[in-house]
Parts: structure tokens; sequence; C-alpha cells
């Protein structure tokens, strides 16, 4: 099975992105609560003021899926073996 490899660099806009109103700011404090307990199993432990900045900091700090079931991977015209892919993050930790 081969699978794309997604970057995790963060893309930086050139140019200002205009604010439309937030989702997770029109969402009620209940809902956000509720929301948030779905997905990580319990409510959070603290609030922060800027919502999103409290997803952000959830998807930052949840470790990647392992590639179960995959053989390689491809990042732009190249196939990498997954096996070399588990090696490097074994030395970044």
């Amino acid at each position: 099975m081969r699978t794309s490899l997604m970057s995790s660099e963060r893309i930086i806009p050139t140019e200002p992105v205009p604010k439309p109103e937030d989702t997770l700011t029109q969402m009620s404090h209940p809902e956000f609560i509720a929301g948030w307990k779905a997905l990580v199993g319990e409510p959070p432990a603290a609030m922060l003021e800027d919502r999103s900045k409290m997803i952000r900091v959830l998807v930052e700090s949840t470790p990647i899926a392992p590639l179960e079931g995959v053989d390689e991977v491809v990042e732009g015209d190249q196939a990498i073996p997954v096996q070399s892919l588990r090696s490097s993050a074994k030395a970044l930790s």
C-alpha cells in the first residue's frame, strides 16, 4: 500500500487573510466543551481566550499515528520505505 506523506511544515500566507467570523467563537461555551470532550475524552484542563489556539495546541501535541499496513509513502516523485521513516523518527526522539 502506498500513501502520500504530509509535510509538517507550516504554511505561512503571503497575503493577509481576512478574518471571517470564526466558527469556534460562534459556538457556545457548553458546545465547545462538549466538542473538546468528544475529541479528547475529557473536558479541557484550562480554557484559553482563543479557542483556535487551544485546537492548535491540541493538534501540535498529538503524536502522529503509526503507518500500520503501509509499506511506503510518496513525497513528490520519491517513494520512501516506511522502515526508513521509523528509523529517522526513533533517532529524533
